[in-house]
């Protein structure tokens, strides 16, 4: 199979409002999943690879309940690590993933198009305990019910979606297809979505009832850019009132389509205004706040939207490929909920390798009024300082010694605003391999030097 790639954190802080928000760039089709506490896994296409990203949380999140995948709340300070490590390459799962769910068990399960199969992780392994293979043919997407029931796009060749259940060895016909879905969402009716991106509309089967009738819900089978109309689809996503979301790739935009309504409003790219530009989207996940979480394919990257508008979750170095700050045809993505007490992980899925951002950068770069370094306590900005671009504005305290400064994600550095009520500069910068212990002794040390030279 061809499939050719279709074709940065931002904070300020007021009182005690932080929002994360950006400029930045993923590469080619994606589809989005997500799970309870704040990890998303991301799947792209020519890589070959699964990666896997955390996110350094400052508040503690909490789950949307009463779901069997995962809605996490983030904190309005949640900030995502730029890098990757591998755990897993394509020897593991095969060229050509397509699909990708997580359950609250953290249960992984993923597709492979190239070997035909979808394996499955249980939370914490790294090794796959078991593969659903028979009867399969090059599956696109997959999706699982709350009773563990994992359901597979069968359709490219066989025509059909499966249901494969725990005991199975082959799958079972639930719906009739022609060409194959390149999204499935089970809603919480027990209602099976696909979205046909050949016949440019999405279709929806009951799953309880016997007769099995499907029911075209979006789109016409016409390609367009109205809002009655869809140009190749690909993931999709219903929320729990039913509203329907769609990633019309070839127009280049987010559809909402409210329950029972032909007609849908764009919330982001084309034609929507004060959102983000987008290029080919290709899926769109929420969170339990209700904000997008959109896989921007050809702009090789993860954004999401917030009250104070759009950031980049991933992929935020301007360019695609397969660095570890980078991504390159991305296509599906879940979250997931793993996380200590003030962090969590967002992993993000590429091809067949799972990478994990690395832990020793899961602290949140500007501090907290709790921590002390060196005798200098964080306290909130006595100048009403508001960060900017990627800074976020903090102040170090020490006696009557008081510096407020910029730290930088993206670019690893601090930058003095003022020291001791007076305008000052200076920067510094600091590794990322290095402990948070060992980077704030060092900073401190630096703002000692900055005070001591400003009073000569």
């Amino acid at each position: 199979m061809n499939v050719a790639p279709i074709s940065s954190f931002n904070c300020f802080r007021n009182n005690d409002t932080c929002e994360i928000f950006s400029e930045s760039v993923v590469t080619s089709q994606l589809l989005l999943v997500s799970n309870s506490n704040s990890s998303v896994y991301f799947i792209s296409l020519p890589i070959d690879d699964i990666q896997l990203t955390t996110a350094a949380i400052q508040e503690t999140t909490s789950s949307f309940t009463g779901l069997w995948y995962n809605r996490p709340m983030f904190s309005s300070c949640a900030l995502w690590n730029p890098d990757a490590t591998t755990f897993a390459d394509q020897s593991t799962l095969g060229p050509y993933t397509h699909g990708i769910f997580i359950d609250i068990y953290n249960t992984l399960y993923a597709g492979s198009w190239g070997n035909s199969l979808v394996k499955v992780w249980p939370n914490g392994s790294s090794t796959a305990t078991r593969t659903i293979q028979g009867g399969l043919s090059g599956p696109y997407s997959l999706f699982v019910a709350m009773n563990g029931d994992v359901y597979i796009d069968n359709g490219a060749s066989n025509g059909q979606v499966d249901k494969s259940t725990l005991n199975a060895t082959i799958g079972t016909r639930v719906m009739n297809i022609n060409k194959p879905c390149f999204g499935l969402f089970i809603d919480t009716n027990n209602t099976l979505y696909c979205s046909l991106a050949d016949f440019n509309n999405v279709f929806k089967v009951d799953l309880i009832s016997v007769s099995g009738i499907q029911m075209m819900i979006a789109g016409n089978g016409s390609s367009g850019s109205t809002s009655s109309l869809l140009d190749y689809l690909w993931g999709i996503y219903v929320d729990t009132d039913f509203t329907l979301y769609v990633a019309d790739a070839g127009n280049h935009r987010i559809q909402r389509f409210g329950f029972d309504e032909l007609n849908a409003t764009t919330v982001a790219g084309a034609m929507a205004s004060g959102t983000i530009t987008l290029t080919s989207p290709t899926g769109i996940v929420l969170d339990g706040n209700r904000y997008l979480f959109i896989m921007d394919t050809g702009n090789s990257r993860i954004v999401a939207s917030s009250s104070a508008g759009f950031r980049c979750v991933a992929g935020c170095s301007g360019s695609s490929g397969s660095r570890a700050d980078t991504l390159l045809n991305a296509r599906y993505m879940a979250f997931d909920t793993y996380g200590n007490i003030n962090n969590r992980s967002f992993y993000l899925l590429t091809m067949a390798r799972i990478a994990l951002r690395s832990s020793d950068q899961n602290w949140n770069i500007g501090g907290s009024s709790d921590e002390v370094w060196n005798g200098w306590s964080h306290v909130e900005s006595k100048d009403n300082f508001w960060g900017c671009g990627n800074n976020i504005g903090m102040t170090l305290q020490k006696g009557d010694m008081i510096c407020t400064y910029r730290a930088s994600y993206y670019r690893p550095s601090f930058d003095i605003v003022k020291l001791n009520g007076k305008s000052a500069s200076g920067s510094f910068s600091y590794d990322r391999t290095k402990s948070k212990e060992e980077v704030y002794n060092a900073f401190v040390e630096f703002i000692e030097k900055q005070i001591a030279a400003q009073s000569e």
